[in-house]
């Protein structure tokens, strides 16, 4: 199956121009045969103060077009959204040609960024079908992600917002989090700048051996590779670690 990473430098609280940005890539990578994209952490809105009036519910407008786009284009969407519901979530949707599948709010807040001011935690993993779900931060808590996979992952997607100066974190961490689990990781960063931050784009998508299919650098772009489930099974029969790992320590 193709898979597209749509690299985005995002327009600070402006969720019309960033959604039409965002359809644009869906289009895009629809017809570079892609089953699925991948979009960045908060991509209609970037962090910003207001981002509680930004929000929806996920039957709102925002699902609502992804959702058309999924069914014109024939393609599966995810990517993140400030989610208002009994509060506040920075919650990532798997939205198919057929709607809203499943949904994962984001479990580990950046507390360096006061991120804790903005959203709940959410509570809840989520694998859908054989597909796992992080959000930034996230990637930093390894327990997080074996969970997922030995709820029967063999894909984990990473949607970011990750600044400069840890690129060198972010490529570690994404190749660590395939070769210890096996899996197949499609991580979506953004680019640009905001007031605070610099981001450092460098989406990637990388094997169960943790070798590099494709990777941007800091431009604006849609990155788009192969991925074969079936080399997954594989490399777990050669190096059991999921069979052998001991459920506590």
């Amino acid at each position: 199956m193709k898979v597209s990473v749509a690299q985005m430098d995002i327009i600070q609280g402006d969720k019309e121009k960033n959604l039409e940005k965002g359809i644009s890539f869906i289009e895009e990578a629809a017809a570079n045969g892609s089953g699925l994209i991948v979009l960045p952490e908060l991509w209609t809105t970037g962090y910003v103060k207001n981002l509680h009036e930004l929000s929806e519910p996920c039957d709102g407008e925002t699902i609502e077009r992804l959702a058309a786009s999924a069914k014109k284009y024939d393609i599966a969407i995810t990517g993140t959204l400030a989610e208002r519901a009994d509060a506040y979530y920075n919650t990532m949707h798997y939205i198919s040609p057929n709607g809203l599948h499943a949904s994962y709010r984001k479990m580990h807040l950046f507390s360096p960024m006061h991120e804790e001011r903005l959203f709940s935690p959410g509570t809840e993993k989520c694998v859908y079908e054989n597909i796992g779900m992080l959000i930034c931060y996230d990637l930093r808590f390894p327990e997080l992600s074996r969970e997922l996979v030995l709820k029967c992952a063999e894909i984990l997607i990473v949607a970011a917002e990750w600044p400069y100066p840890r690129l060198d974190h972010w490529r570690t961490l994404l190749r660590a989090r395939a070769i210890e689990n096996l899996a197949y990781v499609i991580a979506c960063n953004r680019t640009g700048k905001d007031k605070n931050f610099e981001y450092v784009g460098h989406s990637a998508l990388i094997d169960p051996w943790g070798r590099t299919i494709i990777e941007g650098g800091t431009e604006e772009s849609l990155l788009t590779g192969a991925i074969d489930i079936s080399k997954v099974r594989e490399a777990r029969k050669m190096i059991p670690t999921l069979r052998d790992v001991k459920e506590r320590y």
